[in-house]
């Protein structure tokens, strides 16, 4: 018993230097999705809508893996910064001489990321 109690006294003295010599940072990035091409304006900007709906819908942990966060990123900190995000729709020229549509959906980011200290 008496070597169970100094391990778990060891390993919170190891957790608490490990978190202690940690850094956390703020930061935010921006990126574009792109819808798949429509024949229309209407519709490529309502898929377009219906994407951030559903990434202003999404947890945390979704964002992170849908969008491709960094190793580095506490998962549970990823937030659409709802302000900060839009759609446009862009026009495109097919080889076929056809336009056609897709939606772009700009999104801001915010997240906490982890540094290791060198101290």
């Amino acid at each position: 018993m008496k070597t169970l109690s100094t391990f778990l006294a060891t390993s919170v003295l190891l957790i608490s230097a490990t978190a202690a010599n940690a850094a956390y940072f703020e930061d935010n990035i921006s990126s574009t999705l792109r819808t798949d091409m429509t024949d229309s304006r209407a519709a490529a900007y309502q898929a377009g809508l219906d994407k951030l709906t559903q990434l202003k819908s999404a947890s945390p942990l979704e964002l992170s893996s849908e969008l491709f966060i960094s190793a580095h990123v506490d998962e549970n900190s990823v937030h659409l910064n709802n302000d900060s995000s839009y759609v446009t729709v862009q026009e495109r020229s097919l080889p076929n001489g056809k336009v056609g549509y897709i939606g772009l959906v700009n999104i801001d980011l915010g997240y906490t990321e982890e540094h290791e200290d060198d101290n």
